[in-house]
Order: C-alpha cells, then sequence, then structure tokens
C-alpha cells in the first residue's frame, strides 16, 4: 500500500492544529480516541500508574471547549503553537486497517513574551474506518519527561 494518504494524515493534524481549527481536527478522530503523555518512556499503561495527561474523546473535547471560551484567563493572551516534523515512519498492519506511524518532531508554543519548546516522538494508532483514516490513539513521548512543565495548554 502507498503510505502517503497516512502521511498527509499527519501533516493535516498537524497543520490543523498549528490553526487552532479544533473541529476540523476532531473530525480527523476515532470516537474511541485517545490522547496519551506518559510520565516514562518505559511506561505500558496510563491505566496502571500516573501520566502527565490521558484523556478520552470526551476530555479532549472539554479541553478545546475550555480553550475557546473567552473566560479562559490562562489564555489571555492566547496561546499558539508550531509542530516542526520529521516525516513520519509508517507500520501499517497485515489487514491494511490499521496502523502505526512514529513523529519525531519539535513542538513549540508561544503566549505573549513566552516561548517553549519540546522535543517529542509522537505515536499514532490510525485505523481505516468506511474507507478514512482516523486517529484511534495519540501518545506523546517527551525527550526529557522529568523536566518541569511551565505551559503545556494547546494539543502536541
Amino acid at each position: 500500500m502507498d503510505n502517503s494518504p497516512l502521511e498527509q494524515l499527519i501533516y493535516q493534524e498537524i497543520a490543523l492544529l498549528d490553526q487552532q481549527d479544533f473541529d476540523a481536527w476532531q473530525q480527523l478522530l476515532c470516537d474511541d480516541f485517545h490522547y496519551w503523555i506518559p510520565l516514562r518512556h518505559d511506561q505500558p499503561c496510563p491505566l496502571r500508574e500516573s501520566s502527565l495527561l490521558y484523556e478520552d474523546r470526551f476530555l479532549t473535547t472539554l479541553r478545546i471547549n475550555r480553550l475557546a471560551s473567552a473566560r479562559n484567563f490562562s489564555q489571555q493572551p492566547k496561546s499558539r503553537s508550531l509542530h516542526i516534523a520529521q516525516r513520519p515512519a509508517i507500520s501499517l498492519d497485515p489487514d491494511g486497517l490499521s496502523a502505526r506511524c512514529l513523529t519525531p518532531m519539535l513542538y513549540c508554543e508561544a503566549r505573549g513574551d513566552s516561548e517553549w519548546h519540546y522535543p517529542v516522538t509522537v505515536e499514532h494508532q490510525l485505523l481505516c474506518l468506511a474507507g478514512q483514516w482516523k486517529v484511534q490513539r495519540k501518545k506523546v513521548l517527551l525527550l526529557n519527561p522529568s523536566r518541569a512543565f511551565e505551559s503545556l495548554q494547546l494539543i502536541i
């Protein structure tokens, strides 16, 4: 199979997140979507120990609604993001209906005069549903998860 549709999905996701077009971004997600930032690189499961972040689709939607709220004082001034990504490494499952993508990137977030940079590897689990590729799971492996996080308001 040609991997370009999967690569394009990753690049489309990055563009939508940087544009803060969260409504369009949510259209790329499966109903059972999960977003996870583990505390350790070797953390096997988000349910058995603490994570920096673990959200299902409902909690991710709540986060997006909070970001859009005029009463969200932590977003005054509003945060901006930039994802600088390498080409994804894609492993297609033999059934051709699921895939795993690993994308090394530098995530940058800025608000006001402050700027933060996080080197990460993003692991996407993708599913092909009714001929459309969707994001089922997004796991963000921070290069240094033990560092202090001054800001992580948006979605990596």
